[in-house]
């Protein structure tokens, strides 16, 4: 779905296995691209795969980086929060089992906020028996805003762990989003030998690095290779951009 103004991203969270395993919220992933003022109006869609009914408030957070690391905030707790201008239709749900509901929301992205994700939360009301205990479950949608052309991400050197008796080649990278946007980084390692030519290759991972964000990129390499010194080729994409990182190993 893209609306005119934004493209928005959606990416679920859970608050526990009885969540992660019945209840669903949709769509999974969708990215919201703009202009500072702008506003985006997405329907979210909860299913309940549980044989009750349950009740959900519908709140909204600031997802801020302190540390390098993500962290939630209450709507209004940052200056220029984005949460605070989120509203929600309707405000609370009940979602009859084996049923789903659909609410809409409504983010502007706020001048001159530096947070770039909301988290509209579906707060659990009611209690589920789980075991001996009770739980509430919370499932959230992630809200990522790309506002300018403003992103870079930073690598680390390249760290390779060679293969062992019970460990497989494998690789590291420390990225750190630099920039001033979101970007989600995909990353492929090229094997190569002591002549220059190819000899495996291996994907990482894809994540997503919100500004100040870091994280770690890693890639096993299930082949085998013959002993001897190789050189392995590391290149990062993210929106557009690429940067590429090497270094050299031996395997015995």
């Amino acid at each position: 779905m893209r609306p005119v103004a934004l493209l928005a991203v959606l990416t679920v969270l859970t608050a526990g296995p009885l969540c992660a395993q019945s209840i669903s919220l949709s769509p999974a992933v969708v990215q919201l691209r703009g202009a500072m003022g702008q506003s985006s109006t997405q329907i979210l869609t909860l299913t309940n795969g549980l044989k009750i009914a349950m009740a959900f408030d519908l709140i909204a957070q600031d997802v801020v980086v302190r540390d390098s690391a993500r962290s939630f905030v209450d709507a209004g707790g940052e200056a220029n929060s984005m949460a605070a201008t989120a509203v929600f239709t309707p405000a609370s749900v009940l979602v009859p089992p084996g049923g789903s509901k659909s609410v809409s929301v409504t983010v502007t992205a706020r001048a001159p906020a530096t947070s770039r994700a909301v988290v509209a939360l579906f707060r659990g009301r009611t209690r589920v028996a789980n075991g001996r205990a009770a739980t509430m479950g919370s499932l959230g949608a992630l809200l990522t805003f790309t506002l300018s052309n403003e992103i870079q991400i930073t690598a680390a050197d390249l760290a390779v762990k060679p293969p062992s008796a019970t460990t497989l080649l494998s690789f590291s990278d420390s990225l750190v989003n630099t920039g001033a946007e979101p970007a989600i980084v995909k990353g492929v390692a090229a094997i190569l030998d002591s002549r220059g030519h190819l000899a495996g290759r291996v994907t990482f991972e894809a994540t997503r690095l919100l500004p100040r964000e870091r994280g770690v990129m890693r890639a096993e390499y299930p082949g085998d290779l013959a002993p001897g010194r190789y050189r392995a080729l590391a290149t990062f994409e993210y929106e557009g951009r690429a940067l590429t990182k090497s270094t050299e190993f031996m395997v015995q």
